[in-house]
């Protein structure tokens, strides 16, 4: 009787864990759902803009070529027809790079260089690029401030600020850019005089195609992802993002980034997933990747070859029907990834993610070796 009893209350407890794992897995389910309606949402909205922000250049490129390809613009009009072709081809450039950037974050593909770069001397040369446009005053004490990362990545990174403050703020005030010693990292401050930023779209304006409220109202053109590019970048780097900003006052956005001796405590190069579940692969990548997590999905164990020389800290989370641990770590050298099983307690892993599992059990079992 007692043995029953305590059969009972066993089966009970297991009863009562399902049900819980089950809810949680609902809850979970349903904000997917939610979260994948918004984005399809905002990627239509991204594709009406893009093609509204593209004419308008494309226009005045087209226009002005006319004018002085049939000989009717001579002395400085055609000089100002010149310098607005270029102006405009350099939207369309910076447009063509943040997109492909988006593209390559959402694919777990953004590429970071591994340089020994001046702070000074970059943001100086992106500043250059902007006195036609408006005068940026770059000050600093420092004359140099080496960090370690991706000088044309940076460069986009500033250039994407100062395009923003310039965009932002009417008048032709100056844009004010210093540079500065943080203990051991580098800040940088860029500060317009413009519109400034609603308090309450603060804490999403670094999400994918956030854009002020105020801008939208003003039809102020922009996409809403260059500040997701920038965060990614910046935090690629290792280091950190922030903006202040007062109502008609204008806003000020910091960047971060540690010097270039400073040891910076990065994420896993890479997550490669092997699986032939391709529902299961996409909402672990879809996962990983929106935490800045380079990610590459593959169906076979040959796909790892594809993937690239695998690199201390990179991880593989595999199914154990496609491959097993030790036929996955035939493709780096010892010791130097995390091979992760999915549903499996038995074989060589260096750690298993039970099925089913909730996106706090994926991050746990990926984060816990960093």
């Amino acid at each position: 009787m007692k043995q029953t009893e305590e059969l009972k209350e066993r089966k009970d407890a297991i009863d009562r864990e399902l049900a819980h794992r089950l809810a949680a897995s609902i809850d979970e389910l349903e904000r997917q759902r939610a979260s994948v309606l918004q984005l399809n949402q905002l990627k239509n909205d991204l594709i009406a803009v893009l093609a509204h922000d593209i004419k308008g250049p494309l226009t005045s490129i087209a226009g002005f070529a006319e004018l002085l390809e049939e000989g009717y613009l001579e002395g400085p009009a055609a000089v100002d027809a010149a310098h607005t072709i270029r102006t405009n081809a350099q939207r369309l450039a910076t447009l063509a790079n943040d997109v492909l950037a988006l593209s390559r974050v959402e694919h777990g593909e953004l590429e970071i260089a591994d340089e020994r770069v001046d702070l000074v001397d970059l943001i100086k040369n992106v500043a250059e690029t902007h006195v036609a446009e408006r005068n940026v005053h770059v000050e600093t004490e420092l004359s140099h401030a080496y960090v370690r990362g991706d000088a044309e990545r940076l460069r986009q990174v500033f250039d994407n600020l100062l395009r923003n403050a310039i965009k932002y703020s009417a008048g032709g005030d100056p844009i004010g850019v210093t540079i500065s010693s943080a203990g051991e990292d580098y800040r940088v401050e860029v500060r317009d005089r413009g519109i400034g930023i609603p308090p309450e779209d603060l804490p999403r304006l670094f999400g994918r195609f956030a854009r002020g409220s105020n801008a939208r109202r003003a039809k102020i053109a922009g996409t809403g992802i260059g500040l997701f590019i920038v965060k990614m970048i910046v935090e690629r780097h290792g280091g950190t993002v922030d903006v202040s900003s007062a109502l008609g006052e204008g806003s000020t956005f910091g960047v971060v980034l540690p010097s270039f001796d400073a040891r910076v405590s990065q994420k896993p190069m890479r997550v490669a997933i092997l699986t032939k579940d391709t529902d299961l692969s996409r909402f672990a990548a879809y996962e990983l990747r929106s935490r800045g997590y380079r990610v590459r999905e593959c169906s076979e164990l040959e796909d790892l070859a594809h993937v690239g020389d695998l690199r201390p800290g990179d991880v593989v989370l595999a199914d154990p029907m496609v491959a097993r641990a030790e036929e996955i770590r035939k493709f780096a050298p010892p010791g130097a990834i995390r091979v992760i099983g999915i549903g499996d307690g038995g074989g060589s892993w260096d750690a298993t993610l039970a099925q089913p599992f909730l996106v706090t059990d994926l991050m746990n079992v990926i984060e816990e070796g960093n």
